[in-house]
């Protein structure tokens, strides 16, 4: 995501209240959720290509797939020769002057809405969509957010011969925690192995709050052996050493399930989820604080 700053020309530059105002995509939906791109003053171009000025991966996205270009102070989107089309505000375009909050729709799952911001609006929106993407307890990322990218790289792994790898992790009996030292506890415990587990992970991964006490983590570019590495790493770093919350001392184990894409019969994100929850059920069933890694010929874990 760019943080640049890029004037207009005065006719080009709308302005309210006097703060000089630019234009930017916002991506609402899909790969790149939440970020925020400036477009330049005279042609952006966007698509999947590696020297597009908005790259989204995104599985019906053509390399370069749209243009927006200003034109006497105007910003006109323009479709780019796409295999299937560009659309604005639900309607197919070739060319058409985009308005304050108008809503882009490229490929099968990317939306991105055009907007002006302010140097303030442009800090106070990316904080705002910046938060609409974490877990508010634990301040990784949530599950939507999570849903979104797992079927963004699938389907960039799909396409480009990558592998990819999925870790999913559960505390293992942490229902006694809560019963007997409180929720306020439990939530402290939560958000400090996310913040442990956090200090363990690639930049290039996305780890993500799966839902309750279940956490999940996107290994890109990684196959089963490295995955389970990483998943290794993460259980002996969440036992190591107790948590200490609320004036206590607790001891904290987590079981964990992984999964490679390449395993699959059907290489989809939901198979994947469910192989690397296969995977979870079998480390939980054997004995808890273990990992597992999904097996199609092992049948404890043919679920997928």
């Amino acid at each position: 995501m760019t943080n640049s700053t890029i004037r207009l020309e005065p006719d080009s530059v709308e302005r309210i209240r006097g703060a000089e105002k630019r234009a930017f995509v916002v991506v609402l939906s899909g790969d790149r959720m939440g970020e925020m791109f400036p477009l330049k003053d005279d042609r952006t171009t966007i698509g999947r290509g590696l020297q597009t000025d908005v790259r989204i991966n995104d599985e019906g996205i053509s390399r370069t797939h749209a243009v927006v270009e200003m034109e006497n102070g105007d910003y006109l989107l323009s479709d780019a020769g796409s295999t299937n089309g560009t659309f604005a505000n639900g309607n197919k375009v070739d060319r058409y002057k985009l308005q304050e909050g108008d809503k882009i729709q490229i490929g099968a799952s990317s939306v991105l809405k055009f907007t002006y911001h302010d140097d303030l609006d442009e800090d106070f929106q990316r904080t705002l969509y910046e938060s609409a993407l974490r877990d508010r307890l634990t301040g990784i990322f949530n599950r939507g957010y999570f849903s979104n990218r797992l079927e963004s790289d699938v389907a960039f792994a799909l396409r480009h011969g990558k592998p990819l790898s999925l870790v999913i992790f559960d505390v293992d009996d942490f229902k006694p925690i809560n019963d007997e030292h409180g929720h306020p506890v439990g939530d402290q415990v939560l958000s400090a192995l996310a913040h442990r587990v956090l200090g363990t992970t690639r930049s290039e991964d996305i780890f993500a709050r799966y839902g309750g006490e279940e956490f999940a983590l996107i290994c890109r570019d990684v196959d089963a052996m490295r995955a389970a590495k990483a998943a290794i790493r993460i259980k002996e770093t969440v036992a190591d050493k107790p948590f200490d919350v609320g004036g206590r001392s607790l001891a904290v184990t987590v079981s964990v399930g992984v999964a490679d894409l390449s395993q699959l019969v059907e290489p989809k994100a939901e198979a994947l989820v469910e192989a690397a929850d296969a995977a979870l059920y079998v480390a939980k069933r054997g004995g808890k604080n273990r990992v597992e890694v999904y097996d199609p010929e092992n049948e404890p874990t043919r679920l997928v």
